[in-house]
């Protein structure tokens, strides 16, 4: 029942408020400088940055998901900090996961292998272990995404093995001990997926952003929680104290067809996984849907503006920036190879990696 009104809930809001058209043509290029660049140093030795985020400060949290470290740099990029360390102790982490940071510069960090979430708080510019709580799983089932809200409690994103009688995705809230505060805050249905079947059993379950519908939760810096799924420019935003979610951004956009070139281009994504099942292979073509989706992913940054990362005619993904009302500002082309990770303070943060596969940190100014 909670599945259906949250359905409804947001069909019911969708409808009322008529869609407007978009041409994303028309948009100014959004004009930006490059500031700064930050690549390995002498203490800073890296292998691959699987998150990055930005405190109220300007300081730079990384973490090496190869490596498996976490690192504090300055705006600038010089070294202040490795957060915690290797091992089974307090602040200690093996498997750093996803991190996030509260409005008073708490760092939280999920270890996927203790299945603890440690948080750091700074104090003098350093980042020094406070707290940790273990998840229970066997209660609200694995999460990899959070997000810390008021009175050291967390939103956690999980996929039940069972809502209402149906796959789905739940968020609920816990608190700083790791018990459930409240239970299916929101709940919907998972993404779309694809099976992978080996001897007419399953072998592996994928849901790939380029192809498949999928939601997308997300909350701002004030609190503000956002939902939306990636096949219509259609995003909901409910405000700190409000009791439903409204359309903040409910835009008329065209889906652009596949291309064979495009399909090509995926399927050689996921080469090994299919290259010993052939019929893996073909089941995936015949899965193929006739359009792309409209979005791969959002952000928001520390004025409330969305950005959206929409797929393009060829293969690739262009950023859209929004007012924090949904009007359409400008558009985002970045150079090839950078990956935007955050907004803040003025500025684009994104990775990309050399030629030698070594990530390398680009701060730009936003100009106008």
């Amino acid at each position: 029942m909670k599945l259906l009104l949250f359905i409804l809930l947001l069909l019911t809001v969708g409808c009322s408020t008529p869609s407007s058209e978009i041409n994303m043509q028309d948009l100014h290029e959004l004009q930006i400088e490059h500031s700064v660049e930050i690549s390995e140093s002498e203490e800073l030795l890296l292998g691959s940055i699987t998150n990055l985020l930005v405190d109220s400060d300007g300081d730079i949290i990384i973490v090496d998901g190869s490596q498996r470290y976490i690192y504090a740099l300055s705006s600038n990029g010089d070294f202040i900090q490795q957060v915690g360390g290797r091992g089974s102790g307090p602040g200690e982490y093996e498997f750093p996961g996803p991190v996030a940071l509260s409005d008073d510069n708490k760092l939280h960090l999920f270890d996927f292998s203790s299945r603890t979430m440690i948080t750091y708080a700074k104090e003098n510019g350093q980042w020094e272990y406070h707290s940790d709580f273990a998840a229970n799983f066997n209660e609200y089932g694995f999460f990899s995404r959070f997000f810390p809200i008021a009175n050291d409690e967390y939103f956690v994103v999980t996929n039940a093995m069972q809502v209402d009688n149906e796959d789905g995705t739940v968020v609920r809230k816990i608190d700083n001990n790791g018990n459930v505060v409240q239970d299916s805050v929101y709940t919907y249905p998972q993404n779309e997926r694809f099976t992978v079947l080996q001897n007419g059993m399953p072998r592996m379950s994928m849901t790939i952003p380029n192809i498949h519908r999928q939601g997308r939760f997300n909350v701002d810096y004030e609190g503000n929680q956002y939902f939306g799924w990636t096949d219509s420019l259609t995003i909901f935003r409910k405000n700190k104290g409000e009791s439903k979610f409204n359309p903040v951004l409910n835009l008329n956009v065209s889906n652009l067809p596949f291309t064979d070139a495009a399909r090509d281009t995926l399927l050689s994504r996921y080469e090994a996984i299919l290259s010993d099942n052939n019929q893996a292979r073909r089941d995936l073509i015949s899965s193929f849907p006739d359009t792309k989706p409209i979005y791969a992913d959002y952000k928001i940054d520390d004025q409330g503006r969305i950005w959206v990362q929409m797929f393009n005619r060829e293969e690739d993904t262009e950023w859209v920036l929004f007012s924090d009302d949904g009007d359409p500002l400008y558009k985002l082309s970045l150079p090839d190879g950078n990956n935007l990770r955050t907004v803040r303070h003025g500025s684009i943060y994104t990775v990309e990696n050399t030629e030698e596969g070594l990530p390398v940190i680009n701060i730009y100014s936003i100009v106008s």
